[in-house]
Parts: structure tokens; sequence; C-alpha cells
């Protein structure tokens, strides 16, 4: 084997690694084991590069060839390093990325370096355009930190518009595959009049469209998810409405009954006077009627008392009996949007799955409280029919095909958080147990 080309094979390859970061920056938080998963990745770069330039030395190959595979082996790696909370759609759109970074420095170092490259017969490019192309990478890798992988961390955290990742994938991974063939088989040809001017600006202005593309992408994210938050607020300042127009013909219904007592203990003493008690019972029945509150104040926080005040008459419409603790201060220390989203979508899944079973089967239990100053704990328990959809260990609505959103909208918001959802199920119970660290 010629060492020398092999050195010269292995040089060339090692865009890989810069190549690596590109994919596991934006990834870092979603990672399983990020410190001993980079510490392989350097490994497997390692073994991957050194077997890809003894196979090209030996049968004298053009190291572009070992791309494909290699990506395709990459990318395997890379979904079974990430975890499970991340799709393959948005796994498949940032390795896309990287991939186009690659192939703009595979371009770009050839076509700046094709002077040089002219007289090389070699099937495998210069010491000098090896080195230029990780110059480039590095600069690439720089700039990559400072926006793309902000924006694309941002997208990962914040929004799960699924389709919208599926979609998104295929264009930068057509575009890399359109870089890597227009890479020119004769270093000469860009040597011609203004082409290698051309060539250089029409690279870079389609890197710049590339981040253009991805700034938009995450600017579009960001005000679908200030629109979304948004009509999670008027939601629930309209649940807060509701219940506070209640309250308020409550009180104003207590203030004519204190209004009107005097009377009715005129009313009370002459029946009592007149012997007719089976009178003054139907009397008292009345009265005590009038006074029953319906809608009693289930947390002392006003915007968890709304929605819950709201639920609870809505279970009682459906014949769902709810168990309510909500030990929860006056001020919370989280988004009172954030919190009431979390609830209310845990207790529609509630009252759903209690409609499948007997009347006298129902029961739901309610359990939210502090834990300690920097912990809350919210706890929804519901009995149901033991029918559960799963697909890949993830579970899926029983109300629509495909994953539910609320339980997805959920773990995001407990994740943005520091904190966890879990969910067990036991014995015909479906327990959600969320806490958040604040």
């Amino acid at each position: 084997m010629d060492i020398t080309l092999f050195g010269r094979y292995f040089l060339d390859l090692s865009i890989l690694y810069p190549g690596a970061f590109l994919c596991l920056a934006p990834l870092w938080e979603h990672l399983k084991a990020p410190r001993r998963t980079a510490l392989l990745t350097a490994f497997l770069v390692s073994v991957i590069d050194l077997a890809a330039a003894a196979f090209c030395t030996v049968l004298e190959l053009n190291s572009n060839m070992m791309l494909l595979p290699i990506f395709l082996t990459a990318f395997w790696l890379l979904l079974w390093r990430v975890e499970s909370a991340v799709s393959t759609g948005q796994t498949a759109f940032l390795f896309s990325l990287s991939a186009v970074m690659i192939a703009v420095c595979n371009l770009l170092s050839i076509v700046l370096n094709a002077r040089a490259e002219v007289d090389n017969d070699a099937p495998v490019c210069l010491v000098s355009t090896a080195l230029l192309k990780l110059g480039l990478s590095a600069v690439l890798c720089i700039l990559f930190w400072f926006t793309a992988v902000q924006w694309s961390r941002w997208l990962l955290r914040e929004y799960r518009g699924e389709a919208f990742w599926q979609s998104a994938w295929p264009l930068p991974a057509i575009y890399a595959a359109f870089l890597m063939f227009c890479m020119p088989l004769d270093p000469g040809v860009i040597l011609i009049n203004r082409l290698m001017i051309i060539s250089v600006l029409a690279v870079s202005i389609s890197l710049l469209g590339i981040f253009l593309l991805l700034y938009e992408m995450y600017q579009v994210a960001r005000e679908y998810t200030r629109s979304a938050q948004l009509d999670r607020e008027n939601q629930l300042l309209a649940v807060e409405s509701r219940r506070y127009t209640e309250l308020r013909a409550y009180m104003e219904q207590t203030r004519h009954l204190r209004h009107d007592f005097r009377q009715h203990l005129h009313v009370i003493a002459g029946l009592t006077e007149a012997g007719q008690l089976e009178e003054l019972k139907n009397y008292l029945c009345q009265y005590e009627s009038e006074l029953s509150e319906e809608r009693p104040t289930l947390c002392a926080n006003p915007a968890v008392d709304a929605l819950a005040g709201h639920y609870d008459h809505e279970a009682r419409q459906l014949g769902v009996p709810v168990e309510w603790r909500l030990e929860l201060p006056r001020q919370l220390p989280v988004p009172e949007a954030d919190l009431c989203m979390m609830l209310g979508n845990l207790l529609e899944n509630a009252f759903h799955a209690s409609q499948k079973l007997p009347p006298e089967q129902r029961q739901v239990k309610v359990m939210a409280r502090m834990l300690s100053p920097a912990m809350l704990g919210l706890l929804v328990e519901n009995r149901y029919d033991g029918v559960l959809k799963r697909q890949k260990g993830a579970l899926h609505s029983t109300k629509h095909d495909g994953m539910g959103i609320g339980l997805v909208s959920i773990q995001t918001t407990a994740a943005k958080y520091g904190g966890s959802m879990t969910v067990e199920t036991e014995n015909g119970l479906f327990r959600v147990n969320i806490l958040l660290n604040l």
C-alpha cells in the first residue's frame, strides 16, 4: 500500500470530523448520553476514515465515491443515538444540512485550488486542497454554531409540526446531491474564462440561501408558536371570564339572600308558632337549595380555579366523578397558560377515556401542589377500558389516527422547564405524573 497516497486519502476524508460536529451540535440536548456519544462518534469517524482511505488506496478510487455509503451509515448511527422525542424527519433535516456544508466545502476547495489540481494525476485531491477544505469547514462550523445551531435547537425544543419536517428534509438532501454532482471531473474546466469566479459566487450564494431558508423556517415557527401560545391564553381568559361572570352572579344572589333573610326568619317563626312542621321542612329545603353553591372554589390560583371549575361542570354533565386536590398558591412560579394547557389536555383525555366505561366505574383524580419552592407536581389519574394504541413505544391517540397532540405538547412543555412526564398503566388505571423544575 502506498502510504503517501493513503495519507492523502485520509486527509481528504477528514472532513467527516467537522461533518460529525455539524450533525451533533443541533441535537446535543436530545442525544443519549451526549458526552459518550461524542466520544463514540470520534472513534467511529476515525475507523470509517481509516477504512475508507485504505479501500480507496488499494482500488485507487475517487474519495467522493465513498461519500454515499458513508452518509447512509452515519445517518443510521445518528438515529441510533438520538432520543425518541426527536422524529426521523427532524433528524433527516439536520443531517441533510450538514451534508450540504460538506458538499459546499468539497466543491469550493476544488474550485479555489483548480490551478494546482490541473497537474494532479492521482485519483485523490492534493494535500493543499484537503487543507483548504478543512479550513473552509472550520469557518462554516463557527458560523453554523452561532446561527443555525441556535435556530435548530429552538426548533427542536419548541416546534412539533412533524408534517413540516417531513416535507422540509428532502430539499437540503437533494441540494447536497446536486453539489456533489457538480464536482468537476477535470479541474482545468474551472480555469476557462470567468468560470472560477462564477462558480465561487454561485456556491457562496447557494450556501447563503440555505442559511436564509433555515432562518426563515425559524422565524415562521416562532410566529406560529407565539400565535398558538396566544390562542391558549385567549382560551384561558375566556374560561376565566365565564368563571368570573358565574362568581359575580353567585355573589349577587348571595347579597339578595342576605337582604331577604329577615323576611325568611319571619316565615320560619310563623310556621313554628303555628306548629306546621311539614310546611316548615319544605320551606327550609327550598331555602337551602337557594343557598347551595354549585361551583365551589377548587384552587387559590384564579386561572387554575377557572379551568378546574369549567371541567368540573363538564364532568358533572358527563357523569364523571372528579376528586380535586389543587393545593397551589395564588401566585404560581410558572406561566399559568402552560400549566392550564397541560391540565386541560390531561382532563380531556381522562373524560374521553371515562366515557367508554360504565357509569359506576368512572373515576378521575386530579392532584397538583408545590413539592418544594422549586418543583411543581401535577398528577391526573383515571380509569380506562385497558385499550391503548402504541407504536415504537410511543402512545398514540384513541380519538383519531396518529400520535396524540396533547401528550406531545405536555411532554414538550415539561422538557422546557427541565421536568419530566411519566405515564403509568396498571390495573385499569391510566396515570400521568408531571414534574416541573422551576
